[in-house]
């Protein structure tokens, strides 16, 4: 890493290696010790973290761009080792993870993916929003083991896409050239073999529909998420004292305040963004499940607390 190597507010060990024609680093991120990163673009958000031993390069040639949201983390002695790599806010990448292959791998928002967990992307990968995918879970975009010449037939290669919510519990494997539906669950240990239908739980070898045993999905009314909602927020204010006058949740058709910066509204509808564009707060909407980010503390503190089982949203910019 070069001598005048700088960004404010940004930690960088002193043995970290970032090479990279085009590099931005936001404020309060952190690169731990041994990490090193080699992209042609680098884009990495406010607050982010990559841990110690963590490599991140090209496989075969330079990787062209990589690219992490605020709040987003790599846990450490993962390897990252693609021509394209994206992760959105707030996901997770944990511990000895392996990305690798040829073609671009995409995360959303919000996922949290397990140690040891290997996502190959020898195809185009592609992990939507709010994903889960449990500790050492598997999956892949080919498959090549025996030998073409002796008449073996097991060899192939599929992009994998998996829409918004899907849940891996962990442990699983997921076959090439499927498509995971949103809220989708795969059991522990299953091998997924075949693409699933929204809604729906799948386990086994291979994996079967095992919906009418294992139904993880109610249906909640807007009445029910409001006050369930309201309830998160009075939680957060007990448990985020720091916190406790900075948050608001606004009833349907109720005024949007006259918020002041560093300030949270939790709507149960917003109709008009405008007056939050012009202000300085956070607003958050139920109905949609977006948030316009202004990255204030109190944001930031709501969005940790939230994310995750209570609530996920994603920045308005995504929808």
């Amino acid at each position: 890493m070069p001598e005048d190597f700088m960004y404010e507010g940004v930690e960088i060990a002193p043995d970290a290696i970032i090479e990279g024609a085009d590099v931005a680093i936001g404020k309060g991120s952190r690169i731990g010790a041994g990490v090193v990163l080699q992209a042609e673009a680098i884009r990495i958000g406010e607050g982010a973290v990559i841990e110690r031993g963590t490599s991140i390069r090209g496989l075969g040639a330079p990787m062209r761009r990589f690219s992490m949201g605020d709040q987003a983390f790599v846990g450490f002695g993962s390897q990252i080792l693609c021509p394209e790599f994206a992760m959105g806010d707030y996901s997770q990448l944990h511990n000895t993870a392996l990305a690798t292959g040829y073609k671009p791998l995409a995360i959303g928002h919000n996922c949290w993916i397990g140690q040891s967990s290997i996502l190959n992307c020898t195809e185009q990968l592609t992990i939507g929003n709010n994903v889960r995918i449990g500790t050492q879970s598997q999956l892949w975009t080919h498959v090549a083991s025996g030998e073409l010449l002796e008449g073996c037939t097991l060899f192939g290669e599929s992009p994998l896409r998996l829409k918004d919510n899907v849940w891996i519990v962990g442990g699983a494997v997921i076959s090439p050239g499927l498509v995971l539906e949103r809220n989708s669950i795969v059991m522990t240990g299953s091998v997924l073999t075949r693409s699933t239908e929204p809604f729906h739980t799948y386990a086994g070898v291979p994996a079967k529909d095992v919906t009418e045993k294992l139904s993880f999905w109610k249906s909640m009314e807007p009445a029910e998420k409001a006050e369930m909602l309201r309830g998160f927020v009075d939680g957060f204010k007990i448990e985020q004292p720091d916190f406790a006058d900075s948050i608001i949740f606004l009833d349907a058709g109720a005024a949007m305040p006259a918020a002041a910066a560093n300030t949270v509204v939790v709507a149960e509808r917003v109709d008009d963004w405008e007056p939050a564009r012009s202000g300085s707060y956070s607003l958050f909407d139920l109905s949609s499940k977006h948030y316009l980010k202004q990255r204030s503390p109190a944001e930031i503190a709501w969005m940790r607390w939230i994310n995750g089982y209570r609530a996920r949203f994603m920045p308005l910019e995504e929808s």
